[in-house]
């Protein structure tokens, strides 16, 4: 009898879920998770290197095919200089730090190859903050605690890229086909 119930319980919650047009994370409605181009130049600006592979690997895996040559690509998608910073956010009451919030900003450019009119021309911008004090328990006490809060800043990166990389698909997907009617 519990084994019905529970059955039912997560076949009502899949329901519910599906039926309010929950989607998942990286896949448009409209675009059915293809893109709407298929040759495709990704070119950098001194952006972050896994930013840009990360990139690079979601297009290929939504069906793009890369290429190297401007003449070869429908477009043209840029990766401006990414910028990394971070803050106290929060001082606790004997004067340490107790929150950071980590920032990383992302420009992107997107252009119809061989037009010098851009599609797209935005930064995508996202930012986590962390509990210092967290890290700090984590990684113990005094000489470790500059480690625990290193650990922690690589992992709050490696978040922030996948959520810009997220971000940045997400841009190059809303792209409408210029021949497409309306």
């Amino acid at each position: 009898m519990l084994t019905r119930r529970a059955l039912l319980l997560s076949l009502l919650s899949v329901g519910t879920v599906s039926g309010c047009g929950y989607q998942l994370r990286g896949f448009s409605e409209t675009a059915n998770g293809q893109l709407p181009y298929r040759l495709v130049l990704v070119t950098s600006q001194n952006a972050d290197a896994e930013i840009v592979s990360q990139v690079k690997r979601v297009l290929v895996a939504l069906g793009a095919t890369l290429v190297s040559d401007a003449k070869q690509a429908q477009i043209e998608v840029i990766l401006g200089a990414t910028s990394q910073t971070s803050a106290t956010s929060a001082i606790g009451a004997y004067g340490e730090i107790s929150a950071r919030l980590y920032v990383m900003q992302q420009p992107i450019q997107v252009r119809k190859t061989g037009q010098e009119k851009l599609l797209i021309e935005t930064v995508i911008r996202r930012s986590r903050e962390v509990d210092q004090s967290l890290a700090t328990q984590i990684g113990g006490l005094g000489a470790e605690r500059p480690l625990a809060i290193t650990r922690e800043s690589e992992e709050v990166l490696v978040d922030i890229r996948a959520r810009i990389v997220d971000g940045v698909v997400r841009v190059v997907q809303s792209l409408v086909p210029l021949d497409t009617p309306l």
